[in-house]
């Protein structure tokens, strides 16, 4: 047996090994990263760049620290440095342009950060936290190192505001007074389905869930739908959404923002929300009532998909979410992504498979 068909066994089995746990197509099987470590690339600069949240939400970017001036996906620049700001413990980021494998992400700015692919989950820390993405004129080693060369670079301040953010929790009447405010407001509010009862002298407004709800879907719809534009969370929601973004929680207190904004005059209303997971009992500041929730009885469902707050997990013949890994439906016949909080992954690229806006593997 010759060299070169040996070399080619040798590669199909070793992709078979695989093949359980991330979705490889038979016509990929033999082209698959078959790449030299000498290659070279000529695509130096990305042509989009992304944040987004671990389930799948796509974060605004801002041009200063004041978040007051968006930035596209694709208006981004090399050595430009970009803001961001959201409650997800956990992002990642998503380009296109060059190859992934010239593409590596560091965490903070340490000499001896190791480089990760674009691809893997970044957990923030409490506050602000600085990525980098960093494009090669040649595949770095695997090792890469933050004070190793590169070609072109691109800088994001991410600001987290979850739980354990340094940011003040009060929740004085000075931010809450409206003359401080232009004449933009929000006609509906609601988290988790319930409706919030809204005052125009108020933006701050709280919430609570029981501890084991980890996610609630907040919609924001605003007076002026014509004119005006909604974000929740740093991402813009609208009409083909319903104004709708499924948020993530964490242990006890998440602070999420909510902004209404008109471009043409340049006037803006931020309302802040203050959701604590871990209670059992829904209160709004804006009255004195309390509505206590009881926990309610239910059945495990095994073997199947189930929907919890707007999004999608997949429960095992134990009734356990899958998580943290590339699941096969069967019935289907389609690959699904599913989360380290075992939410289906959509609209976004893990392990440099892309995924749909269903959730399902795009061949």
């Amino acid at each position: 047996m010759n060299k070169n068909l040996k070399k080619v066994i040798a590669i199909a089995l070793a992709f078979g090994t695989i093949s359980a746990v991330a979705p490889v197509s038979a016509g990929n099987l033999l082209t698959t990263k078959v790449y030299a470590s000498t290659d070279e690339n000529s695509d130096t600069t990305l042509d989009s760049l992304e944040l987004k949240t671990s389930s799948g939400s796509t974060l605004k970017l801002y041009d200063s620290s004041s978040y007051d001036s968006k930035v596209n996906s694709d208006d981004v620049s090399e050595g430009d440095t970009y803001y961001v700001k959201t409650s997800s413990k956990t992002v990642n980021v998503d380009i296109s342009g060059p190859s992934s494998k010239y593409v590596k992400v560091f965490k903070g700015t340490s000499n001896s950060t190791k480089g990760k692919s674009v691809s893997n989950d970044i957990d923030l820390s409490s506050g602000s936290n600085t990525i980098t993405v960093r494009v090669y004129s040649s595949k770095p080693d695997s090792d890469v190192r933050y004070d190793d060369d590169y070609e072109n670079q691109y800088i994001l301040k991410v600001k987290y505001t979850g739980s354990d953010s340094s940011d003040s929790s009060s929740d004085s009447s000075s931010s809450d007074n409206a003359d401080s405010y232009d004449d933009i407001y929000l006609d509906k509010l609601s988290i988790a389905g319930e409706s919030i009862s809204l005052s125009q002298s108020k933006v701050n407004y709280t919430y609570n869930v029981a501890s084991d709800v980890d996610q609630v879907t907040i919609k924001a719809v605003p007076e002026d739908q014509d004119n005006d534009t909604v974000s929740i969370d740093g991402s813009d929601v609208d009409d083909s959404d319903n104004y709708k973004k499924t948020i993530d929680l964490n242990k006890g207190e998440n602070k999420i923002e909510v902004e209404v904004s008109n471009s043409d005059d340049n006037t803006n209303r931020v309302y802040k929300l203050t959701i604590t997971r871990g209670g059992t009992s829904t209160t709004n500041s804006t009255s004195d009532q309390t509505a206590t929730t009881t926990p309610v009885a239910t059945t495990v469902k095994l073997n199947q998909w189930v929907q919890i707050n707007g999004g999608w997990q997949y429960n095992d013949s134990l009734g356990n979410p899958v998580k943290n890994q590339w699941f096969l439906d069967r019935n289907l016949g389609k690959w699904y992504y599913l989360g380290v909080d075992g939410f289906m992954a959509s609209n976004t690229i893990i392990n440099g498979y892309r995924v749909g806006a269903d959730g399902a593997w795009i061949k």
